[in-house]
């Protein structure tokens, strides 16, 4: 039951940020102030590994002070995300377990499991 909860969050959140401007940014990492670094959900699902709630791809871009892109990554990076202990991202065949009480902006893989297991439900 969880899972389809889980799926079916994602898929909203998926139709919302595919409106809105097809990225759904979980994690910005800022240079100085004159530019940084955001990661983005580009799309998602439920994982085809029963280990793991969401399979998804994850998109890199780099902005000057203004806002302005300077570098949009055409790569199309795929990881998968559990969300029920042990909480693990799986990047590649590397598993990284997440410290689920760190803070926000502190680690990217934390933010990029908070962003889809720690959705609010109403």
């Amino acid at each position: 039951m969880r899972r389809i909860l889980l799926s079916l969050i994602l898929c909203a959140q998926s139709a919302s940020m595919s409106a809105a401007s097809g990225l759904a940014v979980f994690h910005t990492a800022s240079f100085g102030g004159s530019r940084s670094v955001s990661l983005s959900l580009a799309e998602g699902g439920p994982s085809r590994d029963p280990a793991f709630d969401f399979d998804i791809v994850i998109t890199l871009s780099e902005f000057d002070g203004g806002g302005a892109v300077l570098y949009r990554d055409g790569g199309r990076h795929k990881a998968s995300v559990r969300c029920v202990s042990p909480a693990m991202v799986r990047i590649n065949s590397a598993d990284y377990a997440i410290d689920v009480s760190a803070r926000p902006g502190t680690d990217w893989k934390h933010d990029l499991w908070a962003a889809l297991c720690t959705a609010q439900v109403s």
